[in-house]
């Protein structure tokens, strides 16, 4: 326990210290050392404070993560404090496993959650609680993310200012008590204030600019970083959701994403929509490794039909630009654009990129740029791992051949093992880069923490563990949204004697297009009413389609009612998979078994999605923890699953073993 002595003593001093330059220097003139957090103003500067402390975890965060999972390798010129992470031999002189980064954050909170006066109002308006409520999802989100590195750790809710209070809060504590009690004291804020009360402070900024970058862009003109002052927050029902998905309680994380969801135009300004879409292109063999092979499209591919598919949308890639407010990102931490203006990253170097180099002349040189001119760094240290690689090469890619002439008039859709476009994101180098690969997402020196995709797929998880493996294979396919009820159970009608409509129970069934189960839509209309009547305006396609399936993003045309992407071919063929690698020996499956199965494709659609963005071993941990709960392949299962994925990393790396040494 003296390390955690250390680790807290160097909190004592609140760590709000802005420097005159910083990048999240507030306007205040008050002093930033013992602060009055009793007054309606000038609490802003102790909100920037806190993120100061969060940029200074950031890389620590994303290493951890993306390291120790098994999406990256570490190449020859890797740092040992990078190859020691994803080898799981990390020890305590590894600069990227400090607690005491994490407890910074931790004790700002604190002080500012112990002193801050809630009932401050201009008017009839409370002027601080979003606010109050965007600090304490900062200390929940902290505590979630420390008890996924290092599992029990010691549990401060207090402002520690005495060496008493150091030595009274040094017991280890679980990761379900922890987070039990950052979930309480979320709800607490949830039964008091309203969702627009509760939604994230914007200081009535929509963006401000944090200085200049040291190079040009391509016209040679200096180009400034702007960041979105109520990015910098998690809303609180997006890390309650977390937290509760965490802990296995899944009917209260998916209410969690759900009001997330309906209510965040106080959040996103209505901005819940999911249609960041690609679509596959030959060109993409030209300067993609992971497409490398691609020759030509098949013979009888429509191409004006599927390049329709993103006609009026944004692409998904824009939710990794150099911009204050990238596509669908909810969260993000924003690192300097230079040593002198703040807290500067590690992580676009890691992958090639100089973002802190001053000549332009020397950028990553690319066939395509999908970047903004950034420098290059000598050495690349972190690369897509193989299993990333083939996963995304050999995946599936669902295309519009023709429509059929006569009635009903559908098209046809097909698939080929043409890849997931989302690898679009890895680009190969040309001229003198050529034997460098370069991952585009982590250039921007944005570490991004939410996006809308993340809360999406996170309620799938929660949805499929509650029994309803159907409606979570909806949010890969269509999205949740008023048009899904043409995929419903199919009912088939019959006049009766009296001529009143009478269900037909021989005719009436579920296939591979009608996937949705009466018990599913009754859930999608009562206690997750995405298809109510009441929320038909809000979540609906229309001309706009702006809720599409995740799995769209990077695999074409999945949401058709007559795409081969369908529940019971694409869950068919991850329950055989499933028990062949497992050797379980299953004759027939049960629904534990398509429960199982659905959990594995969400991993799978994780690993496409969220690849290279931090997030990797919690995601694979948390699935671990589920698996090892339900027992269903006996009460060790997700241990076997783990070390199967991590396999490459480590030798039987368990969610037991997969710890950090605690410093």
């Amino acid at each position: 326990m003296k390390k955690l002595l250390y680790t807290i003593a160097a909190v004592l001093s609140i760590s709000g210290m802005v420097a005159c330059s910083d990048m999240l220097e507030s306007d205040s003139s008050r002093q930033l050392f013992d602060p009055e957090l009793d007054q309606k103003t000038d609490s802003v500067f102790y909100a920037y404070g806190i993120m100061q402390a969060m940029q200074q975890l950031a890389d620590q965060y994303y290493f951890q993560n993306e390291m120790r999972g098994d999406l990256v390798k570490p190449t020859d010129k890797a740092s040992t404090h990078l190859r020691s992470l994803s080898s799981f031999t990390a020890d305590a002189t590894n600069k990227y496993d400090s607690v005491y980064l994490y407890y910074k954050v931790i004790n700002n909170c604190n002080y500012y959650l112990a002193h801050r006066d809630t009932t401050l109002a201009t008017g009839s308006q409370n002027v601080v609680i979003n606010e109050y409520a965007g600090v304490a999802s900062f200390r929940a989100w902290t505590y979630l993310q420390l008890t996924r590195q290092y599992g029990a750790v010691p549990y401060v809710t207090e402002p520690v200012t005495t060496i008493g209070q150091i030595n009274a809060n040094t017991a280890m504590t679980d990761y379900m008590t922890i987070l039990a009690g950052e979930a309480q004291m979320l709800e607490s804020l949830k039964a008091r204030y309203t969702e627009e009360q509760l939604a994230v402070p914007d200081f009535n900024q929509r963006s401000r600019s944090v200085g200049t970058l040291n190079w040009p862009n391509r016209n040679g003109n200096s180009q400034e970083k702007f960041i979105s002052p109520r990015k910098c927050f998690i809303p609180l029902n997006v890390v309650l959701g977390d937290i509760y998905l965490e802990l296995g309680k899944y009917e209260e994380a998916a209410v969690c994403y759900y009001q997330y969801l309906r209510y965040s135009e106080f959040t996103e300004k209505g901005s819940t929509s999911v249609g960041y879409l690609d679509y596959m292109s030959s060109t993409y063999s030209y300067y993609s490794p992971i497409f490398k092979n691609f020759t030509e499209w098949p013979a009888d591919y429509n191409s004006a039909k599927m390049e329709s598919l993103t006609e009026g949308k944004s692409l998904w890639i824009n939710s990794f630009v150099h911009a204050a407010e990238p596509g669908d990102v909810i969260s993000y931490i924003p690192m300097a654009v230079n040593y002198t203006m703040g807290q500067t990253t590690d992580i676009p170097a890691s992958y090639g990129y100089n973002y802190y180099g001053t000549d332009r002349n020397d950028a990553v040189n690319v066939a395509i740029d999908l970047g903004f001119g950034c420098p290059r760094t000598e050495n690349i240290q972190i690369v897509p791992s193989q299993a990333y690689c083939d996963s995304a090469r050999t995946a599936q890619y669902y295309y519009y051949t023709e429509q059929v002439k006569v009635s009903p008039f559908n098209w046809i859709v097909k698939n080929a093992p043409l890849g997931d476009a989302r690898a679009s994101i890895i680009a190969q180098g040309i001229g003198a880069d050529s034997t460098y690969v370069y991952v585009y997402k982590p250039s921007t020196a944005y570490i991004l923490l939410y996006r809308n995709a993340t809360v999406w797929l996170h309620l799938a998880e929660a949805i499929n563990r509650m029994g309803y493996p159907d409606a979570a294979f909806a949010v890969l396919k269509n999205g949740l949204h008023s048009e899904l009820t043409a995929y419903r159970y199919l009912e088939v009608y019959q006049k009766d004697e009296d001529g009143n409509d009478v269900l037909d129970m021989v005719q009436s069934h579920i296939d591979d297009k009608y996937y949705l189960t009466p018990q599913s839509y009754e859930l999608l209309t009562t206690k997750l009413p995405f298809l109510a009547q009441e929320n038909s305006e809000i979540f609906r396609n229309g001309n706009r389609t702006d809720f599409m399936g995740i799995h769209f993003h990077g695999a074409g045309a999945v949401e058709d009612l007559y795409s081969t992407y369908r529940y019971s071919t694409v869950l068919g063929a991850k329950l055989v998979d499933i028990n062949n690698k497992f050797n379980l020996g299953l004759q027939e499956f049960t629904k534990n078994d398509s429960i199982n199965a659905m959990e594995d494709l969400l991993c799978d659609e994780y690993a496409m999605e969220f690849a290279f963005e931090g997030t990797r071993f919690s995601d694979l941990r948390r699935i671990a923890l589920h698996k090892n709960q339900a027992g269903l392949y006996g009460a060790d299962f997700g241990d076997v699953w783990l070390s199967r994925k991590l396999a490459n990393n480590a030798a039987s790396i368990t969610t037991k073993n997969c710890y950090l040494p605690y410093k």
